[in-house]
């Protein structure tokens, strides 16, 4: 079982560095460890994934989970929880949608941001065992947001409009997400 580790918020030193690769040969006890930590900790939040450095480690580890019920993206798929250790994507196609997103390190601001609709992940599971995935909607956008954590990368950093950026009151308060 994992302990509940702090979240880093913007401005911690962290989360502007690029993440050291894990080596997928020796996924010992510490790293074990760190993936039940980072599992316990996305538990106690409202997230849908989590990347190391949001909690203090300097490591390639990402993990996603979505529910559904409580996601209020469009094209939301439920997403088991999924760790994925040296993380990296590719596109599929030029296809692209602007959704507000937010982040555990970036507390009540929401922006808008440009993401590529369908991608392909490649990724190690906790085992060692290589991953290749297509996916798309909100999920491909959750895994591009937390691999930009592993290369020092928040989204405010995205955000293009200069009205791009509402609290997460506001866009429930005027229903700025499109369903």
């Amino acid at each position: 079982m994992g302990k509940i580790l702090k979240i880093r918020e913007v401005g911690d030193p962290i989360l502007s560095n690029k993440c050291k690769k894990i080596d997928i040969e020796n996924i010992n006890k510490e790293i074990l460890q760190e993936i039940e930590d980072l599992k316990e900790t996305l538990n106690f939040t409202e997230g849908f994934g989590i990347a190391a450095p949001q909690v203090g480690i300097d490591k390639r580890i990402v993990i996603i989970q979505v529910n559904k019920e409580k996601c209020v993206y469009k094209n939301c798929e439920e997403v088991p929880t999924t760790v994925m250790l040296n993380p990296t994507w590719k596109k599929l196609s030029e296809e692209r949608e602007t959704e507000y997103e937010g982040c555990l390190s970036v507390p009540n601001i929401r922006g808008k941001v440009e993401r590529y609709t369908n991608i392909e992940v490649t990724y190690y599971n906790e085992k060692g065992k290589k991953i290749v995935k297509q996916v798309s909607g909100f999920t491909a956008r959750d895994i591009q947001h937390e691999c930009d954590h592993l290369d020092g990368i928040v989204f405010l950093e995205k955000v293009n409009e200069h009205n791009g950026f509402a609290t997460n009151e506001n866009i429930k308060r005027y229903n700025l997400r499109q369903k």
